[in-house]
């Protein structure tokens, strides 16, 4: 006899439940949505249906509500050898978006275009460089 499966979860957008399913299915479990096909017809349906159902397996129910509760791992800040500013040699960096470039590419394109580098600054001294990469 087959085993049932067990709604853990419901989701609006097939997106948002995809990457849920992503990630039960890096840990092993094996689940499936349901009501994608309605939803996708009509978006407007979500609420009224329940949203996007992610069913699992009886048997592994509980470990795929563990692994959706669990926080997730802290990282570790590495040090870069690019994050020392060039102007005190503080390490109070940050990546930051220089929006001047992209207004420009606005005006004259009628697009925003991001800039195809990055920059970093300085909260110390304010200093402001291109980053490599």
């Amino acid at each position: 006899m087959p085993e049932g499966l067990v709604s853990i979860g419901s989701y609006s957008t097939l997106y948002e439940a995809n990457l849920v399913k992503s990630e039960l299915e890096a840990f092993g479990v094996e689940g499936q949505l349901r009501d994608t096909c309605a939803i996708n017809m009509n978006w407007l349906w979500s609420n009224a249906l329940g949203g996007i159902k992610l069913q699992v397996p009886e048997s592994q129910a509980d470990e795929a509500r563990l692994i959706l509760e669990a926080e997730p791992e802290e990282e570790i800040d590495a040090p870069v050898a690019e994050a020392v500013c060039p102007g005190c040699g503080g390490c109070n960096t940050r990546y930051y978006l220089d929006k001047r470039g992209s207004f420009l590419t606005w005006l004259i394109l009628g697009v925003p275009v991001i800039p195809a580098f990055s920059r970093m600054v300085c909260a110390d001294c304010s200093r402001k460089w291109r980053s490599r990469g």
